[in-house]
This record gives C-alpha cells, sequence and structure tokens, in this order.
C-alpha cells in the first residue's frame, strides 16, 4: 500500500481545491498539474487522480458523457490505494461521490446534465462539506 502521507496540504493543493470546489476544473487541472509533475513519490496519483475526476467532470458539463465516464473511473481508481485519507483530503468521500455520479451517468434514460447539486466536494479531513 503506497505510502499517505499525513501532512498538511500545501497552499498550491488547496488552491485547487476550492478550485474544484467551485468547479473550476480546467483551473484545478492546471494547478494540480504543476504538483503532480513536481512529485517523484506514489502520492502523485493523487494529485492525477483528483485531476482526472476534475475534467471528467468538465466533460461531463460540456455533454461528452464517454468521456466523463472514462475520467471518472481513471480518477477513481488512482485514488482507491490511497483511501480513506492522503494530503489531509477526504479521499472515500469523493470516491463515494464519484461512484454514485457513474451510476447516473449510465442510466438507461441517460444522464442529465451535471447540476451544482451534483458536483461533488473534495474536502479536508475534519471537515464538513
Amino acid at each position: 500500500m503506497p505510502s499517505t502521507p499525513s501532512s498538511s496540504p500545501s497552499s498550491t493543493l488547496l488552491a485547487a481545491v476550492r478550485q474544484f470546489n467551485e468547479g473550476a476544473y480546467f483551473s484545478c487541472h492546471e494547478t494540480l498539474e504543476v504538483l503532480w509533475q513536481d512529485e517523484p513519490g506514489p502520492i502523485r496519483a493523487v494529485y492525477q487522480g483528483v485531476l482526472q475526476i476534475g475534467i471528467g467532470l468538465l466533460h461531463w458539463q460540456r455533454g461528452n458523457h464517454r468521456g466523463a465516464r472514462i475520467l471518472l473511473r481513471r480518477g477513481d481508481e488512482l485514488l482507491r490505494p490511497f483511501l480513506p485519507v492522503a494530503l489531509g483530503l477526504d479521499l472515500a468521500g469523493l470516491s463515494a461521490a464519484v461512484a454514485g455520479l457513474l451510476e447516473i451517468l449510465e442510466s438507461p434514460a441517460g444522464p442529465p446534465p451535471l447540476t451544482d447539486d451534483r458536483r461533488p466536494g473534495l474536502s479536508r479531513t475534519g471537515e464538513k462539506e
């Protein structure tokens, strides 16, 4: 199992969390990409996983449901080894939200638009969403 540093998130990661929670997924991607590229260890998969989930949500917003499904699954798979918490983030909560979103995306009736009430949040451990 990969190590899961428990130190407080960096200011850059906190900015990415804020961007994710605001639905600014492209900005979040850019912010997380810096962290991901600078991280040599296995924890880089957490950055990449959150990044892919965010871009999956962006695809959904733009009506690309196939791309959304693919990226949400990939992102969630990257996070799974680090559940429930890594980098001070509640990854278990995000993973559960992604599972629910994938069910919606795979609905036989077809996916609805991604509305604010469906967007998952990314929270720090010990915080309420």
